[in-house]
């Protein structure tokens, strides 16, 4: 495995104390540039990641300065360093640091734990924003790939966050893309939007409700959401991956976007590929959708398993992964305190489609849902 070390890169006062048994430090200033010093014998280091709080800020080179990388003979010891500056929240600021060597190794972890005499004070009057991205489409520009519910599904998931924020935020940006509005290009636009306004302290939603496939003819198939202009799904590669939102893009935005606090739902057919590709070869899909959270630190729903489809029923003008999600938010996931969060959400997925869908259609459809970030609040039952 490599080695990584993690450093303060500038000046800093040591605390007296050890907390949660990892280093902690106090700095002058509000801001704090990191130093990540790596090593690997026999194999060069692939990737360095950085984790605020619990969420990936940067990682696969972006977002890091590389100030060394040299490489060596297989017998000898790759070396690399790399530094990052990040703006500090209030209190307790906390980093985490892995490399990875080629060959798909994992070092120790490395952390800190970092606070600023000069962090800037919560700023009451912005306080914290959540960010909405609902995406649901019926109407495809080929009416062979038309669906029933998924504009239903995505306008009722975003009025009931929207009616039960209580005081839960102090403001919401909510952005619905809907039918022909649902482009690639309009999507990717607003998710560009959410990574230009959201802050750290902030939380993001995206749901997407449509048609989801498997690329056909890789050797490592690839996950793609399908926006409204995709005239063809399958059988022709070079259509899809023109138009088509694969899910490493996916990752990248939510390593991009600020929000410390994240949650993507895919309520699309075959969702549960989207992180395929970060699967190490031989695993089941299962442990890449595991990874895919593990890795950016944020929470993932996918409506089926990759050789599933989302199933749709005429009596409840859902999905019924959708219609599940909406009785949670609503209150049937609540555990007693009032309040709906994200880890209450995913139990109660977990348990109901497969009641749902095995008596409606005789078979259960399983939603996979991972998460390992932290767990945050989505709505009010009494405001």
């Amino acid at each position: 495995a490599p080695k990584l070390t993690l450093s303060v890169d500038g000046p800093s006062t040591r605390g007296l104390t050890v907390e949660d048994e990892f280093e902690t430090l106090e700095i002058p200033t509000p801001e704090v540039t990191l130093k990540l010093d790596a090593s690997s014998e026999g194999s060069p280091i692939a990737d360095l990641r950085i984790y605020h709080n619990g969420k990936l800020v940067a990682g696969a080179t972006r977002g890091l300065f590389v100030e060394d990388d040299e490489d060596a003979p297989p017998s000898e010891t790759f070396t690399k360093t790399a530094t990052h500056t990040f703006t500090l929240t209030p209190g307790k600021n906390r980093f985490r640091a892995v490399a990875i060597n080629q060959q798909g190794t994992e070092s120790v972890p490395d952390e800190l734990i970092v606070y600023s005499d000069a962090s800037p004070p919560v700023d009451d009057t912005s306080g914290i924003a959540l960010h909405v991205v609902t995406v649901g489409i019926n109407a495809y520009q080929n009416p062979a790939y038309n669906l029933n519910y998924a504009r239903a599904d995505a306008v009722a998931v975003e009025t009931v966050l929207r009616d039960r924020l209580g005081q839960l935020f102090t403001r919401a940006n909510h952005y619905t893309l809907y039918d022909a509005e649902a482009t690639r290009e309009n999507i990717i636009a607003t998710l560009d939007t959410v990574k230009r306004e959201a802050g750290p302290r902030d939380v993001f939603v995206f749901y997407y409700a449509g048609h989801g496939v498997m690329s056909e003819g890789d050797t490592d198939p690839e996950f793609y959401l399908a926006p409204y202009e995709i005239t063809q799904l399958y059988g022709e590669r070079r259509i899809l991956s023109q138009l088509g939102i694969p899910g490493r893009e996916l990752l990248a935005y939510s390593r991009d976007i600020a929000a410390q606090k994240q949650l993507f739902i895919l309520d699309a057919c075959q969702s549960a590929g989207a992180l395929k590709n970060v699967a190490v070869r031989g695993a089941v899909e299962e442990r890449a959708i595991a990874q895919l959270a593990r890795s950016t630190g944020t929470h993932w729903l996918t409506a089926t398993g990759s050789e599933q489809f989302a199933a749709e029923f005429a009596k409840l003008g859902h999905g019924a992964f959708t219609a599940v999600l909406l009785d949670a938010l609503n209150g049937a996931a609540d555990t007693g305190d009032g309040i709906v969060s994200v880890n209450e959400l995913k139990a109660y997925v977990e348990a109901k489609v497969p009641e749902l869908t095995a008596a409606a259609k005789g078979e259960a459809q399983y939603p996979v849902t991972y998460g390992y970030g932290q767990d945050f609040p989505l709505t009010v039952l009494n405001p």
